[in-house]
């Protein structure tokens, strides 16, 4: 086991600052990077992508967003298997994204 010291900088008081508190909110930070980010930036590639243009970025985390939100919903907790999945079926991938809200 190995100890390991992070200083960060926060514009909170020293009162709010508790450390119990402090840890939640990095822990809490790092969940989303992990849950969303590194799913977007690594399983779909976001980070390769060379959209650059007017809302081409934006448009794309979007869909990137609505890829990883419909998967999860469908019971899906690997993006990379959902995506070969989809990827091997895309009629399917096609139904999934067509199909009305109702159906869900």
């Amino acid at each position: 086991m190995t100890d390991e010291v992070v200083y960060e900088i926060t514009s909170l008081t020293a009162k709010a600052a508790h450390p119990k508190h402090l840890l939640r909110l990095i822990r809490s930070h790092w969940g989303i990077e992990n849950g969303l980010h590194y799913r977007r930036d690594e399983t779909l590639r976001e980070d390769w992508c060379h959209l650059k243009r007017g809302q081409a970025p934006r448009a794309m985390a979007v869909i990137n967003n609505l890829i990883v939100g419909l998967v999860l919903r469908l019971g899906w907790t690997n993006l990379a298997a959902a995506r070969r999945y989809f990827d091997a079926y895309p009629h399917e991938a096609h139904r999934l994204v067509f199909q009305q809200v109702s159906d869900f």
